[in-house]
């Protein structure tokens, strides 16, 4: 996927979360990791698309295990942004 694409997504979907009610540890919790893929893109030479495949889906697995609550508003967000074309 394009650089420019997974950013458009990533901004679509924080946009999207920010409709979301969640308390203060799971605004934190999804902040930084947010904040940490935005760091993973913004590196140069940019990453290899595998690995940050790999880490997004450890993301998920772990997100799922630990705030289940907040793994479902996210697969809200993404289901969403999927049904907009995005």
């Amino acid at each position: 996927m394009p650089r420019r694409h997974t950013e458009e997504k990533l901004a679509a979907l924080k946009a999207n979360l920010a409709h979301h009610h969640l308390d203060a540890g799971q605004h934190d919790l999804l902040q930084s990791q947010v904040s940490e893929l935005e760091q993973q893109l913004a590196m140069q030479p940019p990453m290899d698309p595998e690995t940050l495949q790999d880490q997004l889906r450890q993301w998920e697995a772990r997100l799922e295990a630990e705030h289940p609550v907040l793994a479902a508003v996210v697969a809200d967000a993404l289901r969403k942004l999927a049904a907009m074309g995005i």
